[in-house]
């Protein structure tokens, strides 16, 4: 096997392991703290709210400074580190009985959370020109596909083995992945420091261009969640019914962007970069806007299915346009868009339904994204 397909396969699985431990906490994180919880509904919902989004916002924050930190040590063992590090504060949470030492151990994962803007930066730095797009995709396939098993596991485990088994259980997930990367990842070299690289990355449009495209993509994949209840209430089906079906729904989008995502970054070496981004953000643009016309479970699911095929691989799509400008904090800034999304998609969909309805939320999602579009088209036209 090509030493840069095996890289590629060992981080692939070492991001599958990371994107699968969070996910598969996060199913059950709500109930544990419901259960931990010394307060009234009232505030406990606030504690829940606080926990489950401050992992994400602090990761946006420090992403940028992953990725920068290349440029003074060895990516694989930062790499290495932050994975060790999620697996010991996963551990230390299945022994937490207070909210706000709780609280704490999830902001530092938030702090250490750079770990998959140096899988990037070592994707790109060790794999052939020709192939980094394709790579690049395959790489975010990976953490969709965590993203996708770990929700249904890890209720399953709560059930099974309780809330300390199931945090122990994610912490083993996350340690076999950083033996699989210990011996069959290679390091890379120490990224050269470019002079005046701060300001330019401060003033350079392309760059602020690109990370809206990445919050763009995630944003469109993570907004749904938080509203499916009230998704299923428009199409009057029963509560009890709507918490079995809502994981299928989850599933089923949630492998189409698994496809998509590997399926476009393929393509796009024949097509081009810049065409594949401006061809699959107009259809992600139309099919958000048609999330507002549905009229039964069935068409919604199916919108939504296209769509997140559609726009799922603009995130990676977006990085591999800044492949020449190998930088830590470049990569990092672009990763911290993911982060972004994941934590204001949410924010901003239980924000508008609280004032609105359904349809003005998914206009309001597609109006930002085709804002995204425009701009892109205008900022990297002569390119």
């Amino acid at each position: 096997m090509e030493a840069d397909r095996r890289q590629l396969i060992f981080l692939c699985f070492s991001q599958f392991g990371v994107a699968f431990s969070f996910n598969f906490v996060n199913i059950f994180l709500p109930f544990f703290i419901l259960n931990i919880s010394p307060y009234s509904s009232g505030q406990t919902l606030l504690w829940i709210g606080a926990i489950l989004g401050s992992t994400s916002i602090v990761t946006a924050l420090t992403s940028t400074f992953w990725g920068t930190l290349t440029h003074h040590f060895r990516p694989k063992s930062l790499y290495l580190k932050g994975i060790l590090l999620h697996g010991l504060l996963f551990f230390l949470m299945g022994f937490t009985t207070d909210l706000h030492l709780l609280l704490l151990l999830r902001i530092l994962q938030g702090l250490i959370g750079g770990t998959s803007t140096i899988g990037l930066i070592i994707i790109s730095s060790s794999s052939p020109r020709e192939k980094v797009t394709s790579y690049l995709g395959i790489y975010q396939s990976s953490m969709t596909l965590g993203q996708l098993v770990g929700p249904p596991l890890g209720s399953f485990a709560a059930a099974l083995f309780g809330f300390k088994g199931a945090f122990i259980s994610a912490s083993l997930v996350m340690f076999a992945s950083l033996i699989f990367c210990i011996f069959y990842v290679a390091d890379v070299p120490i990224l050269p420091k470019k002079e005046k690289s701060s300001f330019r990355f401060y003033v350079d449009k392309r760059l602020l261009i690109g990370w809206f495209l990445c919050f763009i993509s995630q944003l469109q994949l993570m907004f749904l969640p938080s509203i499916l209840p009230n998704v299923f209430e428009k199409f009057q089906m029963a509560r009890p019914v709507a918490l079995k079906f809502a994981g299928i729904v989850v599933m089923i989008y949630t492998t189409t962007a698994m496809i998509g995502t590997y399926l476009w970054s393929w393509v796009s070496r024949k097509y081009g970069v810049y065409r594949m981004i401006i061809f699959l953000l107009s259809l992600g643009v139309l099919f958000q806007a048609l999330l507002a016309f549905s009229q039964g479970i069935v068409d919604f699911t199916i919108i939504r299915m296209i769509q997140t095929g559609l726009v799922a691989v603009v995130l990676p799509l977006s990085i591999s346009l800044f492949v020449s400008d190998l930088r830590g904090s470049t990569i990092g800034f672009l990763n911290s868009a993911r982060f972004t999304g994941n934590a204001m998609g949410p924010v901003i969909a239980t924000s508008i339904l609280a004032v609105s309805n359904l349809p003005t939320l998914f206009l309001v999602i597609s109006g930002i994204s085709f804002v995204g579009l425009l701009s892109f088209k205008i900022v990297f036209k002569k390119e």
